[in-house]
């Protein structure tokens, strides 16, 4: 094995090594994904939208240390794919998003 070679597999372990590390310590790989443990989940909603595909978002209640964030969650199926985007917010950050859906909400 040459050397650059080696680097790179040495790079690819060591990637490989921190994500098992962290679907242990977060307790899963979803909360791996997050980056923090699911201490609950508020809920979910299924979107609207095409016929073929089906979205659902859910939002849940993340901990990090001793910061508390929110999560959301958003899944998108077809028939022959799975998607799942996390998104890990701030309180500051969900309630800005909140102030905006709410902004939408009265335009509507």
């Amino acid at each position: 094995m040459q050397f650059p070679d080696a680097i790179f597999w040495l790079m690819v372990s060591a990637m490989v090594a921190y994500f098992a590390f962290n679907v242990y310590r977060r307790g899963g790989f979803k909360a791996a994904f997050f980056n923090a443990k699911i201490s609950g989940t508020v809920g979910e909603i299924e979107t609207t939208g095409a016929k073929l595909l089906s979205q659902r978002i859910k939002v849940h209640n993340l901990q990090r240390d001793s910061e508390k964030l929110v999560g959301i969650e958003v899944v998108s199926k077809t028939v022959g794919s799975y998607e799942m985007l996390p998104l890990t917010l701030t309180l500051e950050q969900a309630r800005q998003l909140s102030v905006l859906l709410q902004h939408a909400l009265e335009k509507t």
